[in-house]
């Protein structure tokens, strides 16, 4: 194990002496201590033990390529692009205690032992017993949070895959949605042309017969009726989609 303590643990055992001086931290001491340095909360008594199991687990993190780091104002180990949430903390034992009438109240008494907390929601961890002390742990807590976070890189991994999958299928499915609609609307144009076309067949069918029986029955030169038959073959003519 190293006997130096890494630079990072150095600057929280200075913040912590700070803090010691102080009766009372407010909310933004806290919130600044806490997205800058370890999450370190025992007494004086087992501060040492505790900067010494931090800065053990650094060193061992770092040898292997992985950090700490601080995001959300939170402490993480980052393994495989993957945060878990730590802390070391000195034990509380909860306490039921009972007044003369019978009625209990709990209360906290503090235990001379060491607890190391992984996660955020669903914490694990690891305390002092008789036989084993948290630092024989070490190890221990560095295998499981390294499988815990190759797992969830394979997991998000797969995630991202099949969302890029299913991107994909569904540009796929707007392409060809695309393409039917196209299809749709050049038959809908066809059919408005072949209608166009009969109709304006129709037009200068009928205008024909008109212009026959004006030739025949009227033999003065009627304007009016010219002008019409100007307009009526000029319209068959915009109705025609082939002129």
């Amino acid at each position: 194990m190293k006997i130096k303590l890494h630079p990072l643990v150095q600057k929280t055992k200075i913040e912590l002496k700070k803090l010691d001086q102080k009766e009372r931290i407010n909310w933004e001491e806290q919130k600044k201590y806490n997205s800058q340095f370890l999450p370190i909360s025992v007494e004086p008594k087992l501060r040492l033990r505790a900067l010494r199991f931090m800065s053990n687990l650094i060193y061992l993190l770092e040898e292997n390529g992985h950090s700490i780091q601080f995001y959300l104002n939170r402490c993480h180990i980052e393994m495989y692009g993957q945060l878990t949430e730590i802390n070391l903390r000195q034990k509380y034992f909860r306490k039921r205690i009972k007044d003369a009438s019978g009625y209990g109240t709990d209360t906290y008494e503090k235990s001379d032992k060491l607890e190391f907390q992984i996660g955020y929601h669903a914490r694990k961890g690891w305390i002092d017993k008789k036989s084993k002390r948290l630092e024989d742990y070490l190890q221990v807590i560095y295998d499981y949070v390294e499988k815990d976070s190759k797992e969830w890189a394979e997991f998000r991994k797969r995630q991202r895959i099949k969302e890029e999958e299913d991107k994909i299928k569904q540009k796929l499915e707007e392409e060809q949605l695309a393409l039917i609609a196209i299809e749709n609307s050049k038959l809908e144009k066809l059919e408005l042309d072949v209608r166009n076309h009969s109709k304006a067949s129709e037009i200068r069918s009928y205008i024909k017969v008109f212009e026959n029986k004006i030739n025949k029955t009227d033999k003065l030169n009627n304007t009016k009726k010219q002008d019409y038959i100007e307009w009526v073959y000029k319209k068959a003519d915009e109705i025609d989609p082939l002129t």
